[in-house]
């Protein structure tokens, strides 16, 4: 009967244990699964911003300007005649 008891109390022991552990798992997947969107918002804004320096370095190299100008016909010299 002593060893049943004891092998009783060491099972509810392991099942306590696991328990908790399955717990810790748990929080520790949210926390991963919460890191892994953060890491993929900020390589997104990592692009975004490679991207605007890559244009903006050939647009102060091919002499583009950051708002349009209207071209108008009367201004073409070929275009009135």
């Amino acid at each position: 009967m002593g060893i049943f008891i004891v092998a009783l109390i060491g099972n509810v022991a392991i099942f306590i244990s696991s328990m908790r552990l399955s717990t810790e798992i748990h929080t520790f997947e949210q926390k991963t699964f919460t890191l892994s969107q953060e890491n993929t918002q900020l390589e997104k804004e990592l692009a975004d911003s490679e991207s605007f320096l890559y244009s903006k370095k050939y647009q102060l190299q091919w002499g583009f300007e950051r708002t349009l100008k209207p071209t108008y016909i009367s201004d073409l010299p070929l275009a009135s005649k």
